[in-house]
C-alpha cells in the first residue's frame, strides 16, 4: 500500500520542471467546466459581433467613399466658377505687381535724374561765382557809377529769429 500511496505522490510531483524551459500545462479537457464552456461561447459570441460590426462599418466606409467619389453636375460648376475666380484674382495681383514694380523703377530713375540735375545746378553756380570779380565790381561801382559806402549813423541793424528769411510790410525809415 506504501508503494501505492508514493506512486500517486510521484504523479503530482513529476508535472514540476526546473529550468528555463518550462512549459505551459493543459488543462484537461475532460476537467472543463460548465463555466469554462459559457465563457468560451460568449467570447466566441463577441468575436462575432464584432467581425459583423467591422464588417458593417467596413460597407458603410464603402459607400461612402463611392459617393464622395461622384460629383454632382452642380457641384463641378461650383469648382469650374472656384477656379475660374482664383485664376481672375491671381491674374489681377499679378498686374498690379508688375505695375506697381514698374512705378518703383520709374521714381528710382527720377531720383537720380533729380540728384543729377541737383549736381549740376551746385557746378554751375559754383562756376558763376568763381567768375564773378567782386574787386573789379566794387571799383566799378565806386570809381565810375558815383557809390559811396554809407556811414556809421546810415547803418540800421536788426535781429533775425530762427527763421532765413524777412517779409518786409513797409519800407525802412530814414534817419
Amino acid at each position: 500500500m506504501r508503494q501505492q500511496g508514493n506512486a500517486a505522490r510521484k504523479e503530482k510531483t513529476v508535472s514540476y520542471i526546473e529550468g528555463n524551459t518550462v512549459r505551459k500545462l493543459q488543462p484537461d479537457p475532460a476537467r472543463r467546466s460548465e463555466e469554462t464552456h459559457r465563457e468560451f461561447k460568449e467570447k466566441q459570441r463577441l468575436d462575432r459581433e464584432q467581425r459583423e460590426r467591422k464588417r458593417t462599418l467596413r460597407a458603410a466606409a464603402r459607400r461612402n467613399q463611392e459617393k464622395a467619389l461622384q460629383m454632382s453636375p452642380g457641384y463641378v460648376l461650383f469648382l469650374a466658377a472656384a477656379m475660374l475666380v482664383m485664376v481672375g484674382v491671381t491674374g489681377v495681383y499679378l498686374k498690379l505687381q508688375s505695375e506697381l514694380t514698374t512705378r518703383i523703377r520709374h521714381v528710382a530713375s527720377l531720383k537720380s535724374e533729380v540728384m543729377n540735375l541737383k549736381t549740376d545746378n551746385d557746378a554751375e553756380q559754383k562756376r558763376i561765382d568763381t567768375s564773378v570779380d567782386l574787386e573789379a565790381i566794387r571799383q566799378k561801382a565806386t570809381g565810375e557809377l558815383g557809390m559811396i559806402y554809407p556811414g556809421k549813423d546810415q547803418i540800421i541793424y536788426f535781429e533775425v529769429d530762427s527763421s532765413d528769411y524777412m517779409n518786409q510790410y513797409q519800407d525802412i525809415p530814414v534817419k
